[in-house]
């Protein structure tokens, strides 16, 4: 087994062949590639085939030549998406930041886990600790339920499969049957709480985006502390601001539910 540093050190040159190979304007042989990483070739060889088989790179069956992969295209597809949905949700996340002013989250699906990829804070002096880029567990969380809403039972059950329930506070739902019943409802009303299910001491109500397709995309957050988000506040104030600035993203991302 390799070592921690084999280990980077394999990742880098992995990196090194990509980066040789895309910034080359035709596909490039074993030898020229082999040549401009001032690597051993059978290791080149090595390097290429697993990037291969994970679709990163392809290898021309005339030539033999390798070219970067389709994988990239579809990993290229999925940031300039994060991107599009930032920049069209951002306005509208302001003003309900602005209605509210609690803590505003804007996440998408990502490998398993809910990815905030917005933030904009509360101007109260308790603050979240979340950020963008952080990734948290889908079923312990309004977001993720959310997230979940557009994916079939057997989707989530996978997921919940490969990335485990585990209890972060008394609350937390670590029964699959019952986290279901929470994401029909989802379904239904169209959104999600976490009462005190992620985090100790802080409540969420989050709701799912939709593109022209229907599809849920992405979904928006409000949390805070207990003491702010009662069930009086969520009812006659944040569960209706969360609905309208939902349902003029979901619009504007091109959803029409007629």
């Amino acid at each position: 087994m390799e070592n921690p540093q084999g280990q980077i050190q394999s990742l880098d040159r992995a990196f090194t062949l990509i980066e040789i190979i895309a910034k080359a304007n035709e596909p490039l042989s074993l030898k020229t590639i082999t040549e401009l990483s001032d690597l051993p070739k059978p290791t080149v060889y090595r390097i290429l085939s697993s990037l291969e088989a994970w679709g990163y790179v392809e290898q021309d069956n005339q030539n033999g030549c390798y070219k970067l992969g389709t994988k990239f295209l579809l990993l290229g597809t999925k940031v300039q998406e994060s991107i599009e949905i930032k920049q069209i949700a951002r306005p509208y996340l302001k003003e309900l930041n602005n209605e509210t002013n609690e803590t505003i989250f804007l996440g998408v699906l990502d490998k398993g886990r809910g990815l905030y990829i917005d933030k904009l804070d509360s101007t109260h002096s308790v603050r979240l600790v979340s950020s963008i880029g952080s990734r948290n567990y889908l079923h312990s969380t309004s977001l993720g339920k959310s997230l979940m809403s557009g994916l079939s039972n057997e989707a989530i059950l996978k997921i919940m499969d490969e990335q485990g329930m585990p209890a972060l506070t008394d609350n937390t739902i670590t029964d699959k049957e019952v986290l279901l019943h929470q994401i029909e409802l989802v379904r239904e009303k169209g959104f999600a709480l976490d009462n005190v299910e992620n985090e100790e001491g802080v409540r969420c109500i989050a709701a799912p985006l939709k593109d022209h397709k229907g599809r849920v995309i992405a979904a928006v957050s409000i949390s805070g502390p207990v003491q702010r988000i009662t069930d009086e506040a969520l009812e006659t104030k944040l569960k209706p601001a969360l609905l309208k600035t939902v349902a003029k993203i979901s619009q504007a991302l091109g959803y029409n539910k007629l």
